[in-house]
Parts: C-alpha cells; structure tokens; sequence
C-alpha cells in the first residue's frame, strides 16, 4: 500500500441518483408551490375567461326543377349553383349578411357587468331601448342601473349620471331615448349593465368573424354553416337565420336571373319578327314581279356544287397540313404520329412510318447495350437514314400530286363561282334573302323553346336546398376546454419543477453522496459520518452520545484503521480538509476520544499554528505554550501536554501564533517531536490547518502514516476533489483516506448499521483488490 500509484481522477458522467434525491428533498416545497400555482394559473384562466360556443348546419345544395318533369331540357344551367365555392361566397358576401343582419335584433348589444365576467344579455335584457336612428351615438358603451323609481345612465363608467323613468323619452348628449322595461328579460337590482348601439360595418364585422361556411362533401354538395360567440343561444339564433334567409335567397337569385333572360328572349324575338317580316314581303313582291317562285333552281344547283368543292379543298388542305408535319418531324427524328395524321397517307407511306418507328426503337435499344461506333449500332442508323429518305421522297412526291389536286380544286371553284356571277343579280339577291330567311326562322323557333323553358323553369322550379341538421342551442362550450387546461397546468407545474430541479442540480457543485467522491477519485473512503444537530454543540460527541449513529460511524472509522498501515504498531494519523468548516477538528477530537477508549494512548495535536482553537473541552493552563513554542525550542512537549479527562487522550495545544508557520514545521524540530510523540503514544493525532488553503496541511500529510482527508455533505465543492487530486499527485501522498462528514442516511437503513456496516464493506473491498 505505501508505494501504491493513484490514477489520475476520473470525471463523474452518469445522472447522481443521491444528490438528485438530495436536491428533491431540499427544495420539496418550492416544486410544491411551483405545482400549486400552475394549477392555480389554469383555474384562474378558466375562472376569467368566458366560455366559447358553436352553433353548425349542415346543408345539402342540390336544385331540383319541375320542368324535367315535363320533358324539357334545360337551355341555361346557373354555374354559381352548382359549385360550393361560389356558394360559400355568397354566404359570406356582405349583402347576403346585411340581409341577415336586417333580420335579426342585434342593434342594439345588452351587458350585464359581473364581479368577474361581463355576460351579454342576448333576448334576456331587462330593458329595452330604442333611438333615433339618425341622430345617435353608435359603438359607445352607455351604463345602465335599475333605480326604484326609474333608472340612471351616464355615457362613461364615471360619468355624471341621467336619471330617467321608463317610457319617458330621455335626452343623452343630444340624443333622444326612449327605454322601457321588460317583464320577461332577467333582472338583477345588483348588478350594473351597458347597452351599445351598433353601427351596421361592425355588425357585419362581427358576423364575418364568428362565421364559418366550410364545404364537407364536395360530391355530395353539401356545407357546414357554423358561428362562434360567447353566447349559446345567439350562436343558434344566427345560424338558424342564415340558414332560412340562404333558402330564400337562392330562389329569388334563381328567379330574378330566369327573369331577366325572358326579358331579353322578348326583345330578341321582337326584333326577328321585324326582319322576317321584311323578307317576307320581298318574297311576295318578286314573285308578282317575276311571276315565278323557283327560280333558285339553278342557283341552288351551283351552291351545292360549290359547298361540295369547298368541302373537297378543306379535305385537301388538311391532308397537305398533316404531309408537312410529317416532313416536318422527320429531320427533327420525331415519330410519334397520331392515327388522324397517317389517315389519308396511302398505305405503303403509313407502313413505312411504322417501320421508321420500330426501327428508332430499335436503335434507342441497341444504344443502351453498344457504343456508337459498334458495327451493329452504326448499321442500325444506316438503315435507319436510308428509310427516312426513301419517306422524305415519297411524301414529297405526294405533296405534289396533292398540291396538283387541290390547284385543280381552285381552278373548278373560279368556273363555277364566274357562272354563278353571271346569273340575274335578282336570282342572286333572292337565294340570299331565302337563306337568311330560313336562318332567321330556326333562331325564331329556338328562342321561342328557351323562353317556354325558362317561363316554366320561373313558374314551377323551387330550389331544394335541404337542410340535413339544423342548428340547436350548444350546451358545452368549445373553449376554454376545462380538463385539458387543468392537465396543461399539472403538467405545466410539473414541468416548471422539472427545469427547476434540473437548474439546482446543474448549478448545485456541493458534494450531495459518496458516489461522487468514488468516481472522481481513486482512493479510498475510510468512514461515513452521518448528519446530527448535536455534533456542532458537543466536541466529544462519543462520549455525551455513545448510541447514536454518528458515534457509531466513529467507531466503525476506527475499526477501518486497523486495514492501513498495518505493519505499523504506532501510528500518526492527520486530519485536514481543504478549507475549514468541513469537520476535521471535530473528526479528530472524536477519533482520538474513540482511540482512547480502545484501551489506547492517544495525544491529540493541534497543528494548526495560524489560528487558535475558540471552544475546547477542557481548560489549558497557559495559552503561552504549545507547538510554537516547542518547535523553536522554548518548552518541552512534556511542559506543553494538557491531560483530558478521557483516560489515555492527551492534547498538544499550538501555542502561540507564530509569524512563519510553515517554515517551523521544516526546521527539522517537527520531525523531532514527532518521533518523541510515537515512542511515548499509540497515536498520535494531528489536527492540521486546511491544506487547500495553506502549505503548513500538506506537510502534516507528508509526515504522517495515515491521512485521513475530509469532505462535508452539502458543503465542500467538487472542486475541493480536484484539489486533493492535485495535492496526492504533486506530493506524492499515497497513505491517505477520505471521511465523508455531514451526510444525510437514508430514513430505514436498520437501526443506523446497515450504512456504515455497507460502508465498511465496500472499504474492504477496496483494499483487498489494491
């Protein structure tokens, strides 16, 4: 053990279950408060926040008309009715919602004042009011309270109030009211209300805010109508009125369009009676004067002639326009005809096509598998370039004999059209006259349809938009949604704890547990001293408190002695700490206490020479004389010993405070006393200064058999671990073990043995595997 190499100190990287436990049970009451006022915030919320409610109708939009019933078929279908999107505009349109609006009593908005919430008093308003209205003030909130003979109003909440009486007209800043009481609305004497007279933009505004029109199935034409407001029954109220207004709408656009249609057949139909009429009275006038009524024979003959020829040069042209695009595409290696572009080609030109587009293929194919100057590819593309010029050559022959065709086509047409000319201009003018006249009759009797059409579709054609559910009074509301606001606070507290347990523990660098002290360092923990109130009260605590836990943790620390060191029969041990505060006096004076009721003689020496002990249990008889004076050779130690009242427990107190502590303890004398110390005592127990703070520790360390460094729970820093890490390693201490002072055991760990005695377990462990 005394030339055992310490590794260098290990970093601590899983989750400290004890410190993490620590921190909880430190901070339990603020997690409790963090929860109860989270809770506390949602219920609050949902206390000041009014409930939101959501009236809907589903409608089915599908027009239905009688005339079908008749046979006849529809001349003009609305594409607005047929399409949900123009249906839902026209909902949400505000002429459509100023018509709602007309509808409904929302003029004037009624609010009773709460201790809490304001409720509008939608159709339970104890009053009424009613106003001029082109003289009146509109979005303006004006207070209302019940009187025993009568009421006061006043524009603001402080204002000066108006008395008045009901039914009495009353003047407010100019403007009349007239208020009346109603039986039926709910009165309370308490409370105070408002009423506000709305403007009809904000009326509109309003509407359009809380209403929703959404289509549900696009095949089956039908929406849902919802509005929104902190109101149930006025949530019903308006879509309900929408819903009735939206039926009656629709019929009267439908009718008022098939209307105006009828209007403009009429004037239509007026002005072909005029025409025809004329061209009726030109047919009898030249047959009186021509004495004849076929006399479009001939003409006829070369019309249809001439229709035919014109038939045959657009049957001509379009071949020539489909050829070009075949000559075309060629060059630019596109072969992808259609079947009415290879139509009217012969059949040889068609099957050479198809060739040419099987042999493209071909190639595409042939070039994913060869190269391009493989044999085989560069065969493929001379095939393929000898059968697009024999098809360029043959379609250019063909666009000759076809261009021959058609010039062919126009020289017959300049014939028959100079025949034509040369026919009486009377038999030309009545052959006109004759066709617009036949045109002008089938118009006539077409819009004569329409108008029956459209008067029947008007007289018997009614708009069947169904109303799949109609909307009734909500009774929960949508929002604020109780449970799940209730669980967001839990788990919003939860939460807030979480982070708050997980900032201490990032931001807490105190020692919490042992684990700590294991992972970080590699030597081992000699004892465990539990937390007690008392210990700071009694410096012998062993003695005034035998049976208590940390007695025992005492007493089980001076069993472990015995494993280190155990060659040597005398032994000086030192106690230090990094800084002062951790428990190192009271370790040492206890621990000596503990030697000496083992039947051993024990000398406790206080070394730390730069401040004097306060509080002691004993009584010196001359404060003048100590280590100091011992070490420069002024007394003897056995002229400085106090004796205890413990039975083989001496103290060497440190005298008087030296000006340079450190350089006594190298003068050599040290080493001298000590080697005295060992001759006379079993132990000899040095109480040292703090070693993480002064050089006068750590050469106590240095000196000793073993060192027994201590760490207090919740006190000490991480850092106080590097720093004995530093101090081993720098000064090659190897002797040295660790008590961790101040812990908090466990509530049931067996009547206060199972700690220490697991302690103590894992010590052995220690040193039988070093």
């Amino acid at each position: 053990m005394a030339n055992q190499q310490l590794p260098p100190v290990k970093t601590i990287e899983a989750l400290d279950k004890d410190k993490l436990t620590a921190i909880v049970t430190k901070n339990w009451h603020w997690i409790l408060i963090i929860i109860v006022a989270s809770n506390m915030a949602a219920y609050l919320t949902l206390r000041w926040t009014k409930d939101t409610f959501k009236a809907d109708s589903e409608i089915k939009l599908d027009i239905k008309s009688n005339v079908t019933e008749l046979g006849l078929k529809t001349f003009v279908q609305e594409e607005n009715f047929t399409k949900l999107s123009g249906e839902i505009e026209q909902i949400r349109s505000p002429f459509f919602l100023n018509q709602v609006i007309d509808s409904l009593d929302l003029w004037v908005s009624y609010y009773s004042v709460g201790q809490i919430l304001v409720d509008e008093m939608f159709m339970r308003s104890p009053f009424m009011v009613q106003y001029d209205e082109q003289k009146t003030m509109r979005g303006v909130p004006i207070y209302f309270q019940f009187k025993e003979d009568g009421f006061e109003i006043g524009v603001t909440k402080n204002g000066s109030p108006i008395s008045g009486k009901f039914g009495v007209p009353i003047n407010v800043n100019g403007i009349t009211l007239n208020i009346s009481e109603k039986k039926t609305g709910v009165k309370n004497q308490e409370n105070n209300y408002y009423f506000i007279i709305n403007s009809r933009e904000s009326l509109v505004n309003y509407i359009l805010q809380g209403l929703s029109v959404v289509p549900i199935n696009f095949n089956a034409n039908t929406i849902r109508i919802s509005f929104t407001d902190n109101n149930a029954f006025k949530t019903s109220i308006i879509v309900n009125t929408i819903d009735s207004l939206y039926l009656y709408y629709g019929n009267q656009q439908k009718n008022q369009a098939s209307a105006q249609k009828i209007q403009w057949l009429n004037r239509e139909l007026l002005g072909i009676e005029e025409k025809m009429g004329g061209y009726e009275s030109y047919f009898k006038n030249f047959t009186i004067e021509n004495r004849s009524s076929n006399v479009t024979n001939d003409l006829q003959q070369v019309i249809v002639k001439i229709n035919k020829l014109d038939s045959q040069r657009y049957d001509i042209a379009k071949r020539i326009g489909d050829l070009n695009s075949l000559i075309d595409d060629l060059p630019r290696n596109n072969f992808k005809y259609s079947i009415s572009s290879l139509a009217h080609v012969p059949d040889y030109v068609a099957r050479k096509l198809e060739t040419l587009q099987q042999k493209k293929l071909s190639e595409e194919k042939l070039a994913l598998a060869y190269n391009e100057n493989t044999f085989a590819y560069r065969q493929m593309e001379s095939e393929l370039k000898n059968l697009k010029d024999q098809l360029f050559d043959d379609l250019l022959k063909l666009k000759s004999v076809w261009l021959k065709r058609s010039a062919e086509l126009d020289a017959q047409k300049v014939k028959l059209e100079a025949s034509f000319a040369s026919m009486p201009d009377k038999s030309t003018q009545f052959a006109k006259n004759e066709r617009f006249y036949k045109l002008y009759e089938e118009l006539y009797i077409s819009l004569i349809k329409s108008k029956a059409e459209f008067e029947l579709a008007m007289a018997g054609s009614t708009p069947d938009f169904k109303i799949l559910s109609s909307a009734s009074v909500p009774l929960i509301p949508i929002a604020p949604k109780r449970s799940m606001m209730l669980a967001v606070g839990f788990v919003v507290g939860f939460v807030l704890s979480f982070f708050l347990i997980g900032l201490l523990y990032l931001l807490n660098d105190k020692i919490t547990s042992v684990k700590e002290i294991e992972n970080t360092l590699s030597i081992p923990v000699l004892g465990m001293l539990p937390a007690n109130t008392l210990a700071s009260k009694t410096p012998f605590f062993i003695i005034e408190h035998p049976k208590s836990r940390l007695s025992e943790a005492i007493r089980n620390l001076r069993s472990n002695l015995d494993f280190l060191n155990a060659t040597v029969p005398k032994k000086i041990l030192a106690i230090s700490s990094t800084i002062s505060g951790e428990g190192k006096s009271f370790l040492a004076q206890n621990l000596g206490g503990v030697l000496a009721l083992s039947k051993k003689k024990v000398i406790l020496v206080d070394l730390d020479l730069r401040k004097g002990k306060k509080e002691l249990p004993f009584t010196l008889p001359d404060a003048n004389k100590g280590v100091s004076t011992i070490l420069i050779k002024k007394d003897t130690w056995q002229n400085c010993v106090v004796p205890t009242h413990f039975d083989g427990l001496d103290y060497l107190p440190n005298g008087p405070i030296p000006p340079n502590p450190a350089e006594l303890l190298l003068n050599g004398e040290f080493d001298a006393l000590l080697s005295e110390l060992r001759e006379v005592y079993d132990y000899v127990v040095l109480d040292t200064p703090p070693a993480g703070l002064v050089s006068d520790g750590v050469v106590a360390l240095k000196k000793a058999d073993l060192s027994i460094y201590v760490f207090r729970s919740n006190y000490s820093r991480k850092e106080n671990l590097r720093t004995l890490n530093r101090i081993i390693q720098i000064n090659k201490i190897t002797n040295i073990a660790v008590a961790f002072n101040d812990f908090i055991p466990p509530a049931d760990n067996g009547y206060g043995y199972y700690v220490e005695a697991n302690k103590s377990k894992r010590f052995l462990n220690f040193f039988s595997k070093n």
